[in-house]
Parts: C-alpha cells; sequence; structure tokens
C-alpha cells in the first residue's frame, strides 16, 4: 500500500503546505518568533535542553522540518549518537539534508507519517516533535506512536506554538490568535496515557507554546511495526 492512498485529508493538505514553504521556513520561523518578541535558537535551545542529552544516545525527532532542532542536538549527542530525522515533507527532507551537510553533521533521514512510524519499537532513548501536531491527521496515534518506538525509561517531549488559554483575551492574546487562528488549540496532554511517568506540561517561547514530557514506562511491550531504510544527511 503507497504512503499517498493511507494518508489522511488533512495529513495530505499538510504535506502540500509545508512543501511549498521548505526553502523559507526557516526565515519565516524567525521573522514569526520575534514578532513573538523572542530569539528563536535560544528558544529551541531550551527545548533541547530539558531533555537532558547525553552522549551516545539515540533520538528521533518526528516532524524534524529543515533539522534546526537536530543540529543542536547532535552537540550533545557526540560523534557516538544516533540521530534519526522523520518528515511528511520530501522537501523538508530536502531542505534538511542540505543544512547537514553545512554543517558537516550526519542524521537518518526518513519520509513517513506520523502515526505510521517506520522504525522497531524500544529504540530511541529520546523521541521528540517540535510544532506541527496541531495539523495531524490522527494526533493520538501519532503519540501512540512516538511512546511505542521510545526505549522503556526513554524520554517523549512535544512542544507546539499554542496561546495559553488563560492569555486569550489580553491584547496580545488577540492579537496572535487574529495571526493565526490554529494558535488556539489546546496542549493535548487529554492525549497521554495515564501510565507514562514524570508528566509535565509548561511554557515558553514567551508563553506561545507549550512543552508535553514524559518518560515511557518500563512496563509497555515495544509492539512491531514495518521498518524504513533511512538516508543519510
Amino acid at each position: 500500500m503507497s504512503t499517498e492512498r493511507i494518508l489522511s485529508e488533512s495529513d495530505r493538505r499538510s504535506r502540500i503546505f509545508y512543501g511549498r514553504r521548505a526553502r523559507i521556513n526557516d526565515l519565516q520561523m524567525r521573522v514569526a518568533s520575534l514578532l513573538q518578541g523572542v530569539w528563536e535558537p535560544s528558544e529551541r535551545r531550551k527545548f533541547v535542553t530539558q531533555m537532558e542529552l547525553t552522549p551516545g544516545q539515540r533520538v528521533l525527532e518526528v516532524a524534524v522540518g529543515t533539522g534546526s532542532n537536530l543540529a543542536l542536538i547532535a552537540n550533545d549527542v557526540g560523534p557516538n549518537g544516533r540521530l534519526i530525522g522523520l518528515d511528511l515533507s520530501s522537501a523538508m527532507l530536502r531542505q534538511c539534508k542540505r543544512k547537514f551537510r553545512r554543517l558537516r553533521l550526519k542524521a537518518g533521514l526518513i519520509e513517513a507519517d506520523a502515526s505510521q512510524l517506520p522504525v522497531a519499537g524500544n529504540t530511541f532513548d529520546v523521541v521528540l516533535h517540535f510544532g506541527g501536531i496541531k495539523d495531524f491527521g490522527n494526533k493520538k496515534k501519532a503519540l501512540k506512536e512516538m511512546i511505542r518506538v521510545a526505549r522503556r525509561g526513554g524520554k517523549v517531549s512535544i512542544s507546539e506554538k499554542c496561546v495559553p488559554p488563560d492569555k486569550r483575551d489580553s491584547l496580545r492574546g488577540r492579537l496572535l490568535l487574529r495571526l493565526d487562528p490554529l494558535l488556539a488549540h489546546e496542549p493535548p496532554v487529554d492525549l497521554v496515557p495515564s501510565t507514562v511517568n514524570d508528566l509535565h506540561c509548561s511554557w515558553f517561547w514567551n508563553k506561545t507554546a507549550y512543552m508535553i514530557s514524559f518518560t515511557k514506562p518500563y512496563g509497555v511491550p515495544p509492539n512491531s511495526a514495518p521498518q524504513a531504510q533511512p538516508t543519510q544527511g
């Protein structure tokens, strides 16, 4: 069965949208962040720092985009670490590959849907997602897949732009929501299984992005899934 046939309509639209903006994605992110009153590289570093990465770890980023987070993570896991970036958009993966070549970094890159991760269960020390889950066709299944591929005791971190509910009536909140109505979505804490450990939800990016993190319990079986061979970035 081809990936095209099994994608939801929402995921097809997302692939087209992100494919069109791939070449200017980094510039758009930088400008949007400045308008929100933050310096993007510093906020990304906050997200990466909370994962408490160590040398040699295996890390998967779901919806890797152009690879800005993996470029930071590469320094933390070192030459013995293993980085995999997965994205629905081949155009985003091409930009990621170019960035890693320029920085002389290595990562395996896979084109796939977040709700059908083609990697083995119980594999990664850290699984992260930064931006895009609000557009996923099946958020619950995507989250379940991120947990499946994390090793027992591994960490899962999810972040997305969002205006906190208690800030939406403020002048700044109303302006942000007018610019991007999708910022009104709720952090998907309710989709996180009650069996996970150390569940936390906090805010950063000048309180316009949430950060959900937790660890996978040791009693969860890895399950199996078809595996894809990543290309090298």
